[in-house]
C-alpha cells in the first residue's frame, strides 16, 4: 500500500485594495489640511491691520434715555401704601390740623395723601413760587404754605408716608415744576401726577411725552415720582412694554379706580396681582361715596391689594393702629 503526502502551498498574503484606497484618500486629506492651514496662518499674519476709527452708527434717540439712564430706585416698602386724604381745608389752627392728621393715624392708614391741584386744575394751597411767578398774590382761601408743611412735618414725625397728587398740566410747565420743587422742599416723599389716566391706549409716543414731563419735574425736585395710568391700560397685554419703560424711570405706578365698583375692584385685583407688585401698583380711590368706597377697598383687600390712596374725603377708615400722637 502506498501512502501519498499532500504537497499544501501557503498561498500569498494580499492587502485588501479598499482599505488600501482608505488611507490613501485619509492621508490626502490630512496633507491638504495641513497645507490649507499654513496658507491661511501665512495670510493672517501678513495681513495689514486696520487702525481706522470704527463707523458711527446713527440712532434714532427712542430708546437712548432708557439705555443710559440708571433706572429709578425702587423700594418694596411701597407696596402696602394705605393712604388717607388729607383736607385741611378751613383749618382754624396747628392743633386743628395736627388732630386731622393725628386722625388718619389712629383709623390705621400708614401715609396721608395732599391734592395739591382741584377739579378745575387750581392751585390749593397758596403758594409763593407760583404767585411770583404768576406775579399775582394768593387767594386768602387758600391754605397756607406753612400749614402745609407743619402737616407733612407732624405726619412724618407719626410714622406716616406723605404724598402729593397733582394734575399735570404739561402746557404750564414752568409752574408745575415750581410747585414739584416746593413741594420737595416742605419734605413731601412723593408726587403721584394724575392727568395721564384719561388715555385708554398708549404707545411710543404718549409714553416719551410722560418721561419727558418727569424728567423735567426731577430737574427741579428731588422726590419720588409716580404717574397714574388707566385700568385699560394695564388690562391689555400689548402695553406691557410701554408700562416697563414707564416704570423704569418712576419710583412706583397707579391705576385710577376711582370710577370703578366693587366688581371692577375684584377683577383688578385678580388679574392684576402680578402687576401691583411688579410695578408697585397703587390703586387711586374716590373717598366721596362712602359706602362704594368701602366696598371698593374691601374687594382689593379680599384679592390682597393692600396698596391705594384717596383723592377726596374717605369712608370710615380700615380698623387697624389705635396709636395716638402727641406733640
Amino acid at each position: 500500500m502506498k501512502y501519498y503526502r499532500k504537497n499544501y502551498k501557503a498561498k500569498k498574503f494580499k492587502f485588501p485594495r479598499r482599505l488600501i484606497f482608505v488611507l490613501v484618500f485619509a492621508l490626502i486629506v490630512i496633507v491638504l489640511t495641513l497645507l490649507l492651514g499654513n496658507y491661511l496662518k501665512r495670510r493672517l499674519d501678513t495681513a495689514p491691520i486696520d487702525t481706522s476709527e470704527p463707523p458711527s452708527v446713527e440712532t434714532t434717540g427712542e430708546n437712548d434715555t432708557q439705555d443710559t439712564k440708571p433706572p429709578a430706585p425702587h423700594d418694596e416698602a411701597l407696596l402696602n401704601v394705605s393712604a388717607g386724604f388729607l383736607d385741611l381745608a378751613g383749618c382754624a389752627d396747628k392743633a386743628e390740623m395736627q388732630n386731622r392728621v393725628q386722625a388718619l393715624k389712629t383709623a390705621g392708614y400708614n401715609a396721608i395723601s395732599f391734592v395739591v391741584t382741584d377739579s378745575n386744575g387750581q392751585l390749593t394751597y397758596a403758594s409763593p413760587a407760583v404767585q411770583q411767578i404768576a406775579r399775582l398774590p394768593g387767594k386768602e382761601t387758600l391754605i397756607p404754605l406753612d400749614m402745609l408743611a407743619g402737616a407733612v412735618t407732624w405726619a412724618q414725625k407719626l410714622g406716616l408716608r406723605t404724598c402729593a397728587v397733582i394734575e399735570a398740566a404739561p402746557e404750564q410747565m414752568q409752574i408745575d415744576c415750581a410747585v414739584a420743587e416746593e413741594l420737595a422742599n416742605v419734605g413731601f416723599d412723593e408726587l403721584l401726577v394724575r392727568g395721564f389716566e384719561t388715555r385708554e391706549t398708549v404707545d411710543n409716543g404718549s409714553i416719551e411725552a410722560m418721561l419727558s414731563y418727569v424728567r423735567s419735574l426731577r430737574e427741579r425736585a428731588p422726590i419720588d415720582i409716580g404717574i397714574c395710568l388707566s385700568r385699560a391700560v394695564y388690562t391689555a397685554a400689548q402695553h406691557a412694554p410701554y408700562i416697563e419703560k414707564l416704570f423704569f424711570e418712576t419710583e412706583f405706578l397707579a391705576i385710577d379706580l376711582t370710577a370703578a365698583n366693587d366688581t371692577d375692584a375684584a377683577d383688578v385685583a385678580q388679574r392684576l396681582q402680578g402687576s401691583f407688585t411688579a410695578y408697585l401698583l397703587r390703586a387711586v380711590l374716590d373717598g366721596s361715596d362712602a359706602e362704594k368706597s368701602a366696598a371698593v377697598q374691601a374687594a382689593l383687600q379680599e384679592g390682597d391689594i393692600h396698596s391705594f390712596l384717596y383723592i377726596s374725603a374717605p369712608p370710615a377708615a380700615p380698623a387697624g393702629d389705635d396709636t395716638t400722637g402727641q406733640e
